[in-house]
């Protein structure tokens, strides 16, 4: 199964708008696929009382929400292709129906060495 099938896959168990995420990621936010991954990714800030994927447009952010991400490994990938460094890097578990959790990046460096 390629990666597109893979996230319509996921997009369907989640009972989401894969093209209205892809849509809005391509205006606003940043897009990341490979025959490997697929990523779907923006700024926002970690602390505000405004779910990160309500978030659009964001000043002063000091993190990366990644929406969507599919594939092996994608936390590496996005970490070597994100546009610029913030302090944190945040996902949630959607399956699981897990909140958001943002990591330092720092942390993150520290174990891909």
């Amino acid at each position: 199964m390629n990666i597109l099938e893979r996230t319509k896959n996921f997009y369907e168990e989640c009972n989401k708008d894969m093209f209205k995420d892809i849509s809005a990621y391509l205006a606003y936010g940043y897009i990341h696929k490979t025959p490997e991954s697929f990523i779907l990714a923006k700024t926002v800030k970690s602390d505000s009382e405004i779910h990160p994927a309500e978030q659009w447009n964001t000043t002063g952010a000091d993190a990366w929400y990644v929406h969507v991400a599919i594939g092996d490994d994608w936390i590496m990938d996005w970490i070597n292709l994100m546009p610029f460094p913030l302090p944190k890097v945040g996902w949630m578990r959607q399956l699981k129906k897990k909140p958001v959790k943002f990591w330092d990046l720092e942390s993150i460096l520290r174990r891909r060495k």
